[in-house]
């Protein structure tokens, strides 16, 4: 049996039991419901009352998640216990739905920034790189995030220059909102992007970054922290300069990023 609390993508793929108080709900018992993802209103939980027998062959309610209710979600031996299905029938219905235990809902870099509706999006800086070499700014896209790949090291320090240790993971998943300036990307693009864990955003990269990444220290913007560039370091230095300074992207001119040759 789990704690109480919010119901969030925690409920996916497993049976949830939630304390309604108002109509349209008006059994005495508490709701219990499958979490699944509806392509159109997010993540949800179908079912019905505790003590209704049809609750998991003809759901009666829907409830949209999160909800801040009394609710917790059933582990397995109390679900197989109330003679509830691993999987409704029903799900069928709902289309391929998200990996129920992702590993980068699990990330703890990336915590706090998923939708509260869309368990798999995450908002990304996407950019054209470096706007001294595009003219163009970064902007903020929703990605839906579905699979994960182990990248290289990407050396890190805050502006102090006190290291920051991170994972290597890059996350990939698709651009659902469409830039409105940029060319390198389109609603319904490939991103290949990595969590940063000194700036607000995770940042949107190319395989010739990360190749490049692994053989430069960057420290951290001075003023949000951001640790990555958007365009390989070799390519943003002039010549073979060893260490070279550049201006944040989303800071502006007020934030300085120091990248140094290892």
């Amino acid at each position: 049996m789990t704690a109480t609390g919010i119901l969030d993508a925690s409920a996916l793929g497993r049976w949830v039991e939630i304390a309604l108080g108002e109509p349209p709900w008006t059994s005495g018992a508490r709701f219990v419901g499958f979490g699944y993802l509806d392509a159109l209103a997010g993540l949800s939980a179908k079912g019905g009352a505790a003590d209704d027998p049809t609750l998991a062959t003809a759901p009666r309610l829907t409830v949209r998640l999160p909800i801040g209710a009394d609710s917790r979600v059933l582990d397995e031996d109390e679900a197989r216990a109330r003679g509830l299905p691993a999987v409704p029938a029903w799900l069928d219905g709902y289309g391929p739905q998200p990996v129920r235990d992702a590993a980068w809902r699990r990330d703890p870099a990336l915590a706090g920034k998923f939708h509260a509706s869309w368990p798999d999006d995450v908002p990304v800086l996407v950019h054209d790189g470096e706007r001294r070499r595009t003219g163009r700014r970064v902007e903020v896209g929703w990605v839906r995030v579905d699979a994960v790949e182990d990248g290289p090291a990407r050396p890190s320090a805050r502006a102090s220059g006190e290291p920051v240790a991170r994972r290597t993971a890059t996350y990939v998943g698709t651009l659902r909102s469409p830039p409105k300036q940029l060319t390198s990307y389109a609603a319904g693009a490939r991103v290949r992007f990595v969590p940063d864990g000194g700036g607000k955003y995770p940042v949107a990269v190319t395989a010739a970054y990360l190749d490049d990444r692994a053989g430069w220290l960057v420290r951290g913007c001075t003023r949000c922290g951001l640790s990555e560039g958007l365009d390989p370091p070799s390519t943003m230095a002039d010549a073979d300069a060893a260490t070279f300074t550049a201006s944040c992207p989303v800071c502006g001119p007020s934030g300085t990023r120091t990248f140094l040759r290892r």
